[in-house]
């Protein structure tokens, strides 16, 4: 582990959610066990980028996500935000310019004008304070970014959970979006997407766990069928053009007994940081 002043790469987490510390605390336990080279490609993907992890945020409102991420950026360093729930992702965004590219892996669109139930709430949780209603909050997060921001420069992969009006939005707004069943049947294609899309840009990369099948991540709090798998991730990092300034990984939900999902968060962290 690196100091701070000597790193590249600061990690925080956000302990947002009823079980976030516990979450939080699996993904950084995983890391000691799993080794970062990459035995088919004969590199570490570490071995060019010094991380030190400042631990875990005293989150009082949601605005210490954007101050947090402010205060890496005038380091001059990459912020690495680990995250309860997808939301922690739309206060981090804010410190950063709305022309940079963002690409997010989700099963899910996130994109709903408003939508609340019992897993959302619990997730909106600091405490005894719930920090989540009907607009803000993991279902809602990017398109609240999208309202604000500039859609054209997201791009949304691995998506299979939306209704109607969220594919219409994407559809009017310029978000490109690639499904699991586009990532399958389209690959190189999609590969030739991403590289465009980030060509010659600065680039946040945010991954949802649950993007992936969850026969590979079962520890995640909605796990829809027909996910990505780890080689197709590291065809679509591994496409990004780009110099990435920001990334954070969400919404891993613990399985007692059960590392599969947090040794996977850990390698797809990996696979991230050696692009840069």
């Amino acid at each position: 582990m690196f100091k701070e002043e000597e790193s590249d790469v600061i990690v925080f987490g956000v302990p947002l959610g009823k079980f976030s510390n516990e979450e939080l605390e699996a993904i950084r336990e995983a890391s000691w066990f799993v080794e970062p080279y990459d035995v088919d490609r004969r590199i570490n993907l570490l071995e060019n980028v010094r991380v030190f992890d400042s631990g875990n945020i005293k989150l009082k409102s949601l605005d210490d996500i954007t101050e947090m991420t402010n205060h890496i950026l005038e380091k001059n360093k990459i912020p690495l935000m680990l995250g309860g729930n997808h939301l922690s992702s739309l206060f981090a965004l804010k410190a950063f310019p709305k022309d940079m590219k963002i690409i997010t892996f989700d099963a899910h669109s996130d994109l709903k004008f408003d939508y609340i139930d019992e897993k959302l709430v619990e997730m909106g949780t600091v405490g005894k304070k719930k920090m989540v209603d009907s607009k803000i909050n993991d279902s809602t997060w990017l398109r609240r970014h999208c309202e604000h921001g500039e859609p054209r420069n997201v791009m949304s992969i691995g998506m299979r959970s939306a209704d109607e009006d969220d594919v219409e939005f994407a559809k009017e707004s310029g978000l490109a979006f690639y499904t699991s069943e586009d990532i399958r049947n389209r690959m190189d294609e999609i590969k030739q997407m991403v590289n465009q899309f980030t060509n010659q840009s600065n680039v946040y990369v945010s991954l949802d766990i649950d993007v992936f099948d969850p026969g590979i991540a079962p520890a995640v709090d909605y796990p829809e069928p027909a996910g990505i798998d780890f080689n197709e991730f590291k065809k679509l990092i591994n496409s990004i053009e780009g110099k990435i300034v920001g990334l954070d990984v969400c919404c891993l939900k613990p399985i007692k007994n059960n590392q599969i999902t947090e040794f996977l968060a850990v390698k797809s962290i990996f696979e991230i940081l050696g692009k840069i």
